[in-house]
This record gives C-alpha cells, structure tokens and sequence, in this order.
C-alpha cells in the first residue's frame, strides 16, 4: 500500500513541478471535472423535473364520471392568450361543495371568483386579474406543472351556465388513474415540443461539446508526460506503477473540480434557479431528490475524467524498435467509416423529413462532427509530409522542420481543432434551427402589423341571445353577429353599426351585398374585415337577426376603434357577461403558435451555454498546449537560427496551412449538414455567409496561433541552453 500511495504522490510532485504545461493541465483537469459533473446534473435534473411535471398534470386532469356515476363538479376549460402567450382558463362548478378541489386550491372558486397562477397574476402588467373575476387567491405549486405557467380557475358568476352548453365535463374528481385525461395537457401547453426535442439539444449542444472538450483537455502537456512514463517504462516500472503516477497528477484538480461542481449542484436543491435565457424556473423541490446521488456523482465524474486521462498508459503501444517512430497519417478504416455511418444517417433523416427522421438526422450529426476532428488530425499529418517534401526540394529549412513536426503530432492539430469544427458545425445547424423557428413568428408579426386589434372575433358557448346583452354594454363599439348562408359570409347589426364601413345609401332590411349598400369601404374598416380573413366584395349586411340558436354557428365581433384600452374593455366584459366566452384576434392567435415556436430558440441558447463554455475551455487548453509544445520542441534549433522570421515561418507552415484546409473542409461539410436539414425543417434559411466567415475564423485563428507561437518559440531559443540530455 506503501508503494501505491508513494507512486501517487511522485505524479502529484511532478506535476506540480513541470511548468506552465502542467499548469495548463491542471487547470484543464479542474475544469473538465466541472464541467463533466454538471453535465452529468443537469441531465438527470431535466429527467427528474419532467417527471414531476407529469406527476402534477395526471394529479390535476380531471377525471370523466361515467354514465350512472354521481359528479361531484362541471369543468370545462377555455382557451385565451395575453401579450402572445396561452393562458388556460378552467370554469368550475362544484355539485358537492364538500368534495376536494383541484391540487393547489384549498376551497372551491366562489362565483365571480378567479383564482389565478402566480405568473398569471403577475402577466401581461396584472391585467388578468381582473378579466376572470375578483381575485381569490394563488394557486399552490402542487397544483402548477411549473412555477411559470398560466393557469386560471373560475366559477363564472352566471347562474346555470352550465346547463346552457353541451360541452361541459361531469367530472367524479381529479387525478385518479385509469382515466382518460390522464395524458391531458391544459391549452398553456398546446404550443410546446415533446420532451425528445429537449434531449436532442442536450445531446447536441451540452453532452458532445463537454464530451470534445474533455477529450482535448485530458491531451494537455501529452509530451512531458509521455516522456515521463517512457522512463518509467525504461526502468521497468509495472503498468500499475506508471497509472498510478498518472493519476497522481490529475488527482488533485480533478477532485477539487468535482466537488465544487457538486456543491454548486447542491445550491439547485435549496432554492428554485431560474435559466438566463428562457428563464425557466427549475423548482429546488423537483431536484432535491437528486441530493442522494451527489456523492455517486462525484465518484463516477472524478472516476471518468482521471480514467480517460490514464487510457492512453493502461497499454502500452508494442515497441519493436528504440528509434522514434512517426505516428500513421493516413486515415484508418474506422474513422472512414463512422463517417460514412454518420452521413448516411444524416441523408436517411433528410429524406423521411418528419419526427423520427429528424431524431436520426441529429444522431448522424453528431456522428459526423466526432469524426472530423479526427479526420482534421490524420489529414495534417499526410499535409505534414506533403510540406516536408516540397520543402526538402527547395532546400527551406523552415518548411522542412514544419512539415515533420506536424507529420509527427498530427494528433496536436485534431486537439487544436476540435473545438473550431465542433464550434463551426454547431453554429451553422443552430443558425438554421432559429431561422426555422424564428421565421413564422416574423411573418405572423409582419401580418399583425396592420391590426390594431380592431376586430375581435367572440363565440359564446350559452345562449346566442347573450350576445345582445354584451352589446348593450359596448355602445361606443360597433358590433355585428357573424354566420355563413348561402356561401356567403353575413354581419346582422344595427344601422348605426353598419355605418362603420362607411355611409349607407340605405339601411338594407334585405340581405344586401355589402358594396352594393356601401359605394366606398373606407380603410379602417377594410383593414377590420382583412383581419377576419375577410373583403368587402365577400361580405354581405343586414338588420335582420339571423334567427340562429345554436351557438356554434353564430359569433359576434366587436369592431374596437379605441386600441388596446377598447381591446382590454370587450375582454374583460365578455367575461362577465357570456359565462364562456372564446375571444380572438384571428391575426393575434395565429401568432400564438408562431411566438412559441420561435420562443424555442431560447431553450437553443440555454442549452448550448454549457456547450459554449465547454469550446472555449477547449480552446484555450488545446491553444495553449500547441504554444508549449511547439515552442519547446524548437528550442533545439537555437543552435543555429534565433531569428523571429525563421520561427514565424515554421508556425505558419505547421498551424495556419493546416488550418485554413481544415478549416474549409469543415466549412464544407458543415454547409450540406445544413443544406440536409433545411429539406427537413419547414422553411429556413442557412447563410453561407456564415460559414464562410467561420471557416475564415479558423484561418485567421491558425495565423494568431502561429504568430503567438513563432514569439515564444524565439525568446525561448534565445535562452535556450541544452539541459536533460
């Protein structure tokens, strides 16, 4: 045990004592364990959120009672929206006042009573409190899927309201199993996606981002460390000896990652978070159950990061020779092949273009953006002896030392890259993502624009006969029933009314075509009927009432001149008056869909920031891997040169040539990734300008890279002297 710990504590010493690549190392390591760790949280806290979520929509759907069975209260929902979001409206009416109320309520809705989510409370400025009734009280987190959500109870205060509609629900209670609301989702989750599209940008955005990170991290000061165990091994140190030292190294920082990340997990469980760009709240009680795992956790990421850190040493490679050996540069039959795999996956989902085929096209991504990394680094090392021999003809020291340095660490430039292609590629497919989702929501705004919400579209679900009421109670708004005969569209109102499309030559009692009474429709009001999807010559008038009881074939609309106080008047005093009124803005409520869906970019950005941080630890890391490794391996060559134009020479013709290839290889790429997945979203876009600058940004990246390198390399040969030989 004694020799164990003594192996242990000699990788601490030397790391500890190896310079500013060790340093970069380490705090690579300490990184990487972090970030491994929160990864590894955040997935099971989306795992357990979402079902808890689900836990409180099946406690609150109601349950249908069967024929025979006695209520115990009438429940029907409405749909509304309030500054482009849903907002579930749920009318209740207890029959046995004793029975238990929905989770979250603690007594029944009084009539005229609204008792309202807190985020509904607080939306749209506190305009909804008063639209549903006096205000009642909060409903209770048990009750709510997620602290956001727009959720309403309400008991109309209309007696018998309910007997006026055949579209109430008898209900015997709420959440019990085996009923058919188990799986109901209230109108304020209509818009989202499935929980699958969540975890395709985890995957995407977080896990293969941390995943390429901690791979280019745990290739940190390789050379050092290569050498060190190859003394080892020279002095015939056991495989165990030599992973123990390893280990030893990587011990400290990895551990002291790993437990700040769990303590910062731990944080979650103590108090709701809310995420910086959706601003989401994940609720401290869904996560709290996670605590238990805390320790398991820090074990498997501190067990992850120091195992793939001591992969490479676990066998050593079977020397045959004492020479130094070139790494192979041509690439291996596996790396073609899991690209093929990849982008026939990718072509697979283009071509199904719907749900799954989009789950596979995101798979076959992955897939591809893993490989071309690799892909980068074996085809710098066949670029590597391309340069050597074209410079060995010309007789150019500087392209010569190039060309076999890069021929001999092609792995160096796939660390240094990974982090740029990975970035690219994502970057591309997310701009192609927002464009699809975004694209919509700017139509329906561009649709919108026109409107001032001066037509407002309302069905009652009581008696038709209502609707007089809420006229009379909107006398400065011009109002007129709305059904269809005769293949025509028709508006029943009073003359005084009708007088807002323009001046009457007569007050038709007929069915009169609407230009035909009105010689000129002025503008407003032709901007009213386009809102209704509707133009004057579709459009005929009358003062007849249409004689229509049944309520689904007859709407009323409300024809606002006063803007949005006119707007929020009629809402809230359909609500008063119709029992079950379902208000729309038929341009506005075409939004809905359109705001949500383009709202999902969000959920992009939350869940590629840890992707994001990830890239850059990996680039920094790798970045500062090659300036050490480059500028200690030149060192030697101060015997001879020590001018700054030699090293700049070198390290351009070893990073930026590479570079800039692989940096328009994976522009390349990229660009059909992209391509494919516009034939499967709906619409989009994808810039090739965009790609185009970031293939430029990988040039210009390798030229900063060699810059910085060719200044280290020579201050370092002007102090070099010859040392450990």
């Amino acid at each position: 045990m004694s020799r164990h710990v003594a192996m242990l504590r000699l990788g601490h010493r030397v790391g500890m004592s190896s310079g500013v690549s060790a340093l970069v190392h380490r705090f690579g390591l300490f990184a990487a364990a972090f970030l491994v760790l929160w990864v590894a949280w955040s997935l099971l806290a989306v795992d357990v959120s979402l079902a808890a979520r689900q836990e409180r929509q099946d406690a609150r759907s109601p349950v249908m009672a069967e024929q025979g069975q006695e209520a115990v209260a009438l429940w029907l929902e409405r749909p509304d929206y309030a500054d482009g979001q849903a907002v579930s409206v749920i009318f209740l009416e207890p029959l046995q006042p004793d029975a238990s109320p929905p989770p979250g309520l603690d007594r029944w809705p009084e009539k005229g009573e609204a008792i309202l989510s807190p985020q509904a409370a607080k939306h749209a400025a506190g305009a909804l409190v008063p639209r549903y009734g006096t205000m009642g009280g909060t409903i209770g987190r048990t009750g709510l899927t997620e602290p956001n959500e727009l959720l309403v109870y309400t008991r109309s205060p209309i007696e018998g309201i309910f007997g006026e509609t055949s579209h109430r629900t008898r209900i015997s209670g709420f959440g019990y199993p085996n009923s058919q609301f188990t799986d109901y989702f209230t109108v304020s989750h209509q818009f989202e996606r499935s929980s699958s599209d969540l975890w395709i940008l985890l995957l995407l955005f977080t896990v293969m981002p941390a995943a390429a990170s901690l791979m280019v991290v745990v290739r940190g000061g390789a050379e050092l460390r290569d050498r060190r165990i190859s003394m080892l091994e020279a002095l015939g140190a056991p495989p165990a000896a030599r992973l123990l030292v390893v280990t030893g190294e990587a011990a400290a920082p990895v551990l002291a990652g790993s437990l700040l990340a769990a303590a910062a997990a731990w944080v979650t469980t103590l108090r709701d978070t809310a995420l910086p760009f959706t601003g989401y709240t994940v609720s401290a009680g869904d996560v709290a159950s996670l605590r238990i795992w805390t320790p398991l956790l820090i074990l498997a990421a501190a067990t992850l990061v120091l195992g793939i850190s001591a992969l490479r040493y676990a066998i050593p490679p079977k020397r045959t020779t004492t020479r130094p050996q070139q790494t192979r540069a041509t690439p291996g039959r596996t790396v073609w092949a899991l690209s093929a795999i990849g982008f026939c996956l990718c072509l697979y989902g283009t071509w199904r273009a719907d749900g799954p085929g989009r789950v596979v096209f995101f798979f076959g991504v992955m897939l591809v953006l893993a490989v071309l990394p690799i892909l980068a680094g074996r085809l710098s090392g066949s670029l590597g002896s391309a340069i050597a021999s074209h410079s060995l003809r010309r007789g150019d020291a500087a392209g010569l030392i190039a060309g076999r340095w890069l021929a001999a660490r092609p792995v160096v430039l796939a660390v240094l890259s990974a982090a740029m292609i990975l970035g690219l590629g994502l970057t591309t497919l997310g701009q192609v993502v927002t464009s699809q989702l975004e694209g919509p929501e700017i139509v329906a705004k561009r649709l919108a624009g026109v409107n001032n919400r001066n037509a407002i579209l309302i069905k009652a679900s009581g008696d038709p006969s209502r609707f007089d009421q809420l006229r009379e109670q909107l006398p400065d708004h011009p109002t007129a029933l709305v059904y269809r005969e005769g293949g025509r569209t028709i508006l029943s109102a009073d003359c005084n009314s009708l007088a807002f499309f323009g001046t009457l030559t007569t007050c038709p009692t007929a069915v009169t075509e609407l230009t035909d009474a009105i010689s000129a429709v002025e503008t407003t009001p032709r901007t009213a009927l386009a809102v209704l999807g509707l133009s004057p010559d579709k459009v005929s008038i009358t003062t007849r009432r249409p004689g229509i009881t049944d309520p689904a074939n007859v709407s009323l609309v409300v024809f606002n001149t006063s803007g949005e106080i006119g707007a929020a008047q009629i809402w809230d005093t359909a609500y008063r008056t119709l029992g079950f009124p379902m208000l729309d803005v038929p341009v506005e409520s075409g939004m809905l869909g359109a705001q949500a869906r383009s709202a999902y970019v969000k959920w992009v950005l939350d869940a590629a920031l840890i992707g994001l941080l990830a890239l850059v630890l990996a680039g920094i890391v790798g970045a500062a891997s090659v300036f050490d490794d480059q500028a200690r391996s030149l060192g030697p060559v101060a015997s001879f040169r020590s001018d700054r134009n030699f090293y700049l020479r070198v390290a351009l013709w070893n990073l930026s040539v590479p570079l800039v290839v692989v940096g328009a290889g994976a522009g390349v790429a990229t660009y059909l990734l992209g391509q494919m997945l516009l034939s499967i979203g709906d619409g989009g876009e994808l810039s090739a300008g965009l790609v185009a600058a970031g293939s430029l940004s990988i040039a210009i990246g390798g030229v900063v890279i060699a810059a910085v390198c060719a200044e280290i390399a020579t201050r370092r040969s002007r102090i070099w002297r010859p040392t450990d030989d």
